[in-house]
């Protein structure tokens, strides 16, 4: 009886570990509180309650926190200089980096050891004319908010270019994160992107977070954009975006952090998508790899899981994780080389 006892008691210890791990390593980094606009607004599930205090304090010593000095209820609030000063923030992907690992499968994976951006975030790859593109969340400049990095490789990844730090035709007031480049029949990337400056300047006066929108723009070379009219997909904390495009038919999905789960949508031009439901539980930051009638999806941390139909997704029991690189591996990025391997981007911190 005894013995029965100690066996429970030592499998509840283990799930616990289990939990914390994967809540406050792994998805730590998106869930917490930010201070906009003088208001503090959720980000993801963080586990703490709401400040309150510290936002909107012109005195306060957090960088991440916005004037209010607002002539009027209908002006924006002036932006503090500080609110971008990323080398200054404990949290964010200031301390992100970019590398890759290599497979000849979609399940086993061997990392490179090799950095390829520093003060990045959020890799997307796609594969134009032999050469490797990888874009990224790039906020290696203080006082500026995110902008979208690339950097190529025009031999398989044996020799890398220096990261370059692009500009979009048409972005507005917008802020592009979690980049996903989607290579077009016609040789053009779009590359998908969800805004991350609305939720900053398009609160309503009471507070409430508008629904996060994914955005898309177009590039002939995949070096210049231009940003395509209308919203691809909205709804109520999405971030990460992945597109596929199978046949006729495009799949968004979507990462809802707080739910711990992936959205999936689909569409028949790449421009207008429609929710279709819960792909997977108990992941977020999605990736999805579609080959020979059977899909892959990766999510944060990394975990892989597998679908007959890219609709629902049901886990192949099978992590990746860099422990060489930093304590935290995720956001993952597949795409297949000319030689017939594969090349996973990932950031670490």
């Amino acid at each position: 009886m005894k013995k029965t006892i100690v066996i429970i008691f030592a499998i509840i210890v283990a799930v616990i570990a289990v939990w914390g791990y994967l809540r406050f390593v792994v998805g730590g980094d998106e869930d917490t509180w930010l201070c906009d606009n003088g208001q503090w607004v959720k980000h993801g599930n963080p586990s703490a309650a709401r400040p309150t205090s510290g936002c909107g304090n012109t005195n306060s010593t957090n960088t991440n926190t916005p004037a209010t000095n607002q002539t009027s209820t209908n002006e924006q609030p002036a932006p503090d200089p500080g609110q971008f000063n990323w080398s200054t923030m404990d949290q964010g992907p200031y301390r992100d980096k970019i590398t890759y690992a290599t497979g000849t499968d979609l399940l086993h994976w061997t990392p490179s050891g090799q950095i390829l951006a520093e003060h990045a975030s959020v890799p997307g790859a796609v594969v134009k004319d032999s050469t490797i593109y990888v874009y990224f969340v790039d906020v290696s400049t203080d006082g500026v908010k995110e902008q979208l990095g690339m950097v190529k490789s025009t031999n398989n990844g044996l020799t890398w270019s220096q990261p370059t730090t692009l500009t979009i035709v048409g972005l507005g007031n917008k802020a592009t994160a979690d980049p996903a480049p989607v290579l077009l029949a016609d040789g053009r990337i779009r590359l998908f992107y969800y805004d991350i400056n609305e939720v900053r300047i398009s609160k309503s006066a009471i507070g409430n977070e508008p629904p996060n929108k994914i955005y898309s723009a177009i590039s002939s070379d995949g070096v210049s954009f231009v940003q395509e009219d209308g919203i691809r997909f909205e709804r109520q904390g999405i971030f990460d975006p992945d597109v596929e495009k199978v046949g006729d038919t495009w799949y968004l999905y979507g990462g809802d952090i707080a739910g711990n789960k992936v959205i999936v949508a689909t569409s028949t031009d790449g421009l207008t998508f429609t929710e279709r439901g819960v792909a997977y539980s108990g992941g977020a930051v999605p990736d999805v790899w579609q080959e020979n009638d059977k899909w892959y999806l990766y999510t944060a941390g990394i975990n892989i899981a597998t679908s007959a139909d890219g609709l629902t997704f049901a886990s192949a029991g099978i992590r990746y994780e860099d422990r060489d690189r930093g304590n935290i591996t995720a956001d993952p990025s597949v795409i297949k080389l000319s030689t017939g391997s594969y090349m996973m981007l990932y950031k670490v911190k």
